[in-house]
Formats: structure tokens, C-alpha cells, sequence
């Protein structure tokens, strides 16, 4: 398991015992965030924009909820999540599926490798990466793309909304 936490606090020295308690499960944060694979390269940015999470909601690995708790806005973490954590859920080889080639347009072109979004029938949507292109159809990839793989997020706590109990 390779989990690491390594945060820092903005211009912040010690804390006075009087500030307010941290982030608990059920608060919304607002947060800039970037995903890194392990070689550095970036896979997903919140951009300039902050965005909302509830700690403990769907939006975060739980891993990453959890290093959530107990910080305070102004505070930068770094968090280590190793492929073998299983934090992306774990590999579904029927998570995969051919669709004729007829299904896609010129504005929707299936690529190897891309990463395409589809719509599903009650209107959500989800993402699937292109894995094989016959004449049979197109293979695509349904599962989270970073199953099985070890990542970084950095985390930049801006704001937080304590729940109303």
C-alpha cells in the first residue's frame, strides 16, 4: 500500500487552540486539485476555477476524503495513492464493449486511445477510452482509467462550509 500525506499551510504558523476544528466528513470544500500519474504527468486539473466537494461524497477516492479531515483552509496536500489500494475500484473485464463502427459520427471519431463520452439512458454520462478498432466494431474501455495504477493528488484547500448538524 503506498500512501504518503505531505501537506503545508500557507503564510500559517502554529495554530491557536480558540481556530475553528477542521474538515469533518458530510463539510463542503471548495478545493483546486490536480491528479498526477507517478512519472509526473498530469491527468486531470480542477483548472483556476475551485470546486465543490462533500467530504465523503462520490467526488474524491475515499483515501483522498480521508487525508481531507481534520485540515483547514490554506492547507496544501500532497497524497500518494498506489495502484494496489484499489481506490479507482478494481479492473471489470465486462466494463468493456464492441460498438459498431455506424454508431459513431465525423464529430465523434474513435481514435485509439481516445477518450470518448457517451450518454446514458437516464442521461448521464460516462467516459470510455478507445482499446481496439476492427471491422467487428469499436472496443471500448469503460473502467476508470487509473484502476490499477499509482497517482498523486495535490490538493489546495480554498474554502470550507461546515455542515449544519
Amino acid at each position: 500500500m503506498l500512501i504518503f500525506l505531505d501537506y503545508s499551510v500557507a503564510g500559517q504558523g502554529r495554530r491557536l487552540m480558540t481556530e475553528p476544528k477542521g474538515i469533518a466528513t458530510g463539510d463542503r470544500v471548495e478545493l483546486h486539485y490536480r491528479v498526477l500519474l507517478a512519472d509526473d504527468t498530469e491527468v486531470e486539473n480542477s483548472g483556476e476555477q475551485a470546486v465543490s466537494v462533500i467530504v465523503g461524497g462520490t467526488d474524491l477516492p475515499e483515501i483522498v476524503a480521508d487525508a481531507l479531515v481534520d485540515k483547514h483552509s490554506g492547507e496544501h496536500l500532497r497524497i500518494g495513492i498506489g495502484g494496489s489500494d484499489e481506490a479507482f475500484g478494481t479492473y471489470d473485464p465486462q466494463n468493456t464493449q464492441v460498438i459498431a463502427r455506424e454508431k459513431f459520427t465525423e464529430q465523434v471519431r474513435p481514435d485509439l486511445g481516445a477518450l470518448l463520452e457517451f450518454e446514458l439512458p437516464d442521461g448521464e454520462s460516462i467516459a470510455g477510452h478507445v482499446i481496439g478498432i476492427s471491422d467487428e466494431g469499436v472496443s471500448i474501455d469503460f473502467n476508470h482509467p487509473l484502476i490499477g495504477r499509482d497517482c498523486v493528488y495535490e490538493i489546495a484547500i480554498v474554502s470550507i462550509d461546515k455542515r449544519k448538524d
